[in-house]
């Protein structure tokens, strides 16, 4: 019968599982190439205008299809 060696399971610090991706992700957005600041806030205001027209596009066209529908059906 062959003895198998035991291998030593690594000691487990209290969240130490956090701490290591904790690290890992600072390391990682340090690497990050970060638009300049005018660049993000136009993105930004380009975004939210976007979303606020579509927001809106989406609405009106409920509107109408609800009217549409309400019109045949009564």
């Amino acid at each position: 019968m062959a003895t198998q060696a035991k291998e030593s399971a690594p000691q487990r610090i209290p969240g130490g599982w956090a701490l290591g991706y904790v690290t890992e992700v600072r390391t990682e957005m340090r690497k990050v190439s970060w638009p300049p600041r005018n660049e993000l806030i136009n993105n930004t205001a380009l975004t939210l205008a976007v979303s606020l027209a579509i927001a809106l596009l989406i609405f009106f066209s409920d509107q109408m299809i609800s009217k549409a529908l309400a019109f045949v059906y009564s």
